[in-house]
């Protein structure tokens, strides 16, 4: 199985569109998006409806916690919850439902699916956990393979004898699978870029030949 995972995509139709573009190459068989689908962006109804019809799976983000929490919401300074405040109000009553079913997290093969920290944290940056953390939720799942965005910026995390590495992502590449290590990647985002390159970013996770490719698009 191909499964595609992607973050962050804060209503930008366009770049959303090109990377779907990209991924006709590889034949993905599961889609699944990491959360942030709205805010910040102007095409939020586009790009729920096109994730809509790619059949993609979804987990919740911070910014669709704050649409449901209106005590969450006024956390946002000014800057992020009128754009956020905007998309809310262009969207339709279907997008609104599929934002509503939208679970914490997900499990699919050996991997685990979150926004922000797993297990289940949703807020959280990867950056501002210890490694003591890290090692605690490693030790205490079978998971291989973690999945978080929120960052907008691509990391990898590895845990192996006990001792957990951290290391940047900055170009596409082919990440082995090992049988002995565990994987936390940080899949960067779709839109609005926080790292050194702009382009979108997102992975593949190829389940049968063990190994994750990371693909960086321009739209």
């Amino acid at each position: 199985m191909k499964i595609a995972v992607f973050s962050d995509v804060h209503s930008s139709y366009e770049k959303m569109l090109a990377v779907f573009d990209d991924m006709e190459k590889f034949q993905i068989d599961r889609y699944i998006c990491l959360g942030d689908i709205i805010g910040y962006g102007n095409q939020p109804e586009e790009t729920i409806q096109l994730l809509i019809s790619k059949n993609v799976t979804s987990v919740r983000g911070n910014h669709e916690l704050a649409m449901f929490n209106p005590e969450y919401l006024e956390l946002f300074p000014t800057a992020i919850k009128e754009p956020l405040l905007k998309n809310i109000a262009a969207i339709s009553g279907k997008s609104i439902q599929y934002l509503e079913k939208t679970p914490v997290y997900l499990k699919l093969e050996d991997s685990h699916f979150v926004h922000g920290t797993p297990p289940d944290k949703m807020t959280t940056y990867i950056y501002d956990v210890t490694d003591y953390y890290l090692k605690s939720v490693f030790n205490n799942s079978d998971t291989r393979i973690f999945f978080t965005g929120h960052t907008h910026k691509l990391k990898m995390i590895t845990y192996k004898d006990r001792i957990v590495y951290r290391g940047r992502i900055n170009k596409n590449c082919i990440i082995p699978v090992e049988n002995n290590q565990k994987y936390l990647i940080n899949v960067g985002s779709i839109g609005f870029s926080r790292d050194d390159f702009e382009a979108s970013k997102y992975v593949v996770y190829d389940t049968d030949n063990k190994q994750i490719m990371v693909r960086m698009v321009t739209a």
